[in-house]
């Protein structure tokens, strides 16, 4: 039975069909991230490249998985809508943009430690 969806302002904007997308997505870039640096290590490219690739990846692979956990799309709350069956609706009230704004904000800062962990892969040696 399917859960009915509420949205939350600064909580969660996106339903489980919208969670289970971006739980996907983000295990697919995970693993894409995995095999590149494979690759990248395999062919000897520099350490830079390197890091710039793993913090690539490990931004996208860690902001979608974020957004599943919390049920929160960070593209959502820009765009000042929410998600129902990846359908958007416009949200009216500013108070609610203000709180989803803020969420947004910490949500991108936590994507960038996942960043910063993902490029430290690249440094590793050879």
């Amino acid at each position: 039975m399917q859960e009915q969806f509420t949205y939350q302002p600064g909580v969660c904007n996106i339903d489980n069909t919208g969670v289970l997308w971006r739980k996907r997505l983000g295990y697919i870039t995970l693993a894409a991230g995995i095999i590149s640096m494979f690759v990248l290590y395999y062919l000897h490219f520099g350490m830079i490249f390197r890091f710039i690739i793993g913090a690539g990846f490990g931004y996208a692979a860690g902001l979608n998985l974020l957004q599943a956990k919390e049920h929160f799309c960070i593209m959502n709350a820009s765009k000042r809508t929410f998600e129902t069956s990846l359908h958007k609706t416009k949200i009216t009230d500013d108070i609610n943009k203000d709180l989803d704004k803020k969420k947004m904000r910490s949500m991108i800062g936590k994507a960038l430690l996942y960043a910063l962990i993902g490029g430290c892969f690249g440094l590793l040696p050879l």
